[in-house]
């Protein structure tokens, strides 16, 4: 008896060494550039795409290091402290603009501090109410500094300019908790975070705007469109919180609000073909949105199949016939 005890203490411990040895190697060691490598320019910029609550003017991450596959990118100066809500529709803020050695990368590590600012201030990534309160964004208990993105492989090349997109999604990122009756703001667990940040070539990318002609937010609801990969929607689960922070929508590609004159822009798409969804919502209570209807459209281009080329905006003209239930 005492030899099986013997056996099964050995046995758990060495299970637990490899869970920790594969723990380790999944975060990629730190290092820095090699001096005596040849370089070529990277330009990193930052996007967003919104979050689905009306409580919130803005939400900021203060980012204190850039990393690609473990490599120190330099020309980012931190900490930075970004306003995330104000660079949605296309617009971008630059993270940095300098030299790396020259190869091939397929990895990007954000590294976050959740408690002070680039001033020094707390705390480090918070959102911001309409009424000017702050409030800092709680974080799970798996949660790390270092989030570590897998991208699709870019190469950087002596001679050229490697263009690169980090797309942030707020509305993936930040879940809503309620307490006591007080709602208060948390980041998703550390795997939903990673899955709602992209890193693309801006070169490879373009665009889809529109305008739907006959929108009225007043009878319509606010709406937002969400692009998916051709063939990847499911209405079902999608509608439907997955996952451990209940997240909506959430294999979209990315998503877009349509404003007050039914104007909307998708960026920085990757070349492909994409199918949009408009869903909406009429509620003013200002709790995040929960979804109820989608739009029925007229549209000069079949919504189930848009083809995206690098470098290319497409254009959509639409029209409200009707709303579909969900």
């Amino acid at each position: 008896m005492k030899t099986l005890k013997l056996a099964i203490v050995m046995v758990s411990a060495f299970l637990m060494q490899v869970a920790c040895e594969k723990q380790n190697e999944s975060v990629t060691p730190v290092s820095q550039q090699d001096p005596n490598a040849p370089k070529g320019d990277v330009r990193l910029s930052i996007t967003d795409a919104p979050i689905d609550d009306s409580n919130v003017s803005a939400a900021f991450v203060t980012i204190t290091e850039v990393r690609f596959d473990g490599k120190v990118y330099d020309a980012f100066k931190g900490p930075k402290t970004v306003n995330l809500l104000q660079l949605q529709n296309g617009n971008s803020l630059s993270l940095g603009d300098g030299k790396f050695q020259v190869g091939s990368f397929s990895k990007l590590t954000l590294v976050l501090d959740y408690a002070k600012d680039a001033s020094g201030n707390a705390p480090g990534c918070y959102v911001q109410k309409t009424d000017g309160s702050k409030e800092a964004l709680a974080v799970s208990g798996n949660a790390r500094q270092e989030i570590e993105i897998t991208a699709k492989k870019f190469d950087i090349t002596q001679n050229g300019v490697t263009d690169l997109m980090i797309d942030f999604d707020l509305r993936k990122a930040i879940k809503e908790m309620n307490a006591n009756s007080k709602k208060s703001y948390a980041f998703v667990t550390y795997g939903e975070l990673q899955s709602s940040i992209r890193l693309v070539n801006k070169n490879t990318t373009g665009e889809i705007v529109g305008k739907i002609d006959n929108y009225n937010a007043s009878t319509n609801g606010q709406v937002v469109v969400y692009v998916y990969k051709k063939g990847t929607f499911n209405q079902s689960t999608e509608v439907k919180g997955q996952g451990e922070s209940g997240v909506t929508f959430k294999n979209a590609v990315t998503s877009a609000k349509v404003d007050g004159s039914g104007n909307f822009k998708a960026a920085f798409l990757e070349e492909g073909d994409y199918e949009l969804h408009f869903a909406s919502n009429k509620s003013t209570a200002g709790t995040i949105i929960d979804f109820s209807t989608f739009l029925n459209l007229n549209s000069n281009i079949a919504l189930n199949s848009i083809a995206v080329k690098s470098n290319t905006q497409v254009s959509l003209s639409l029209s409200i016939k009707g709303l579909i239930g969900l």
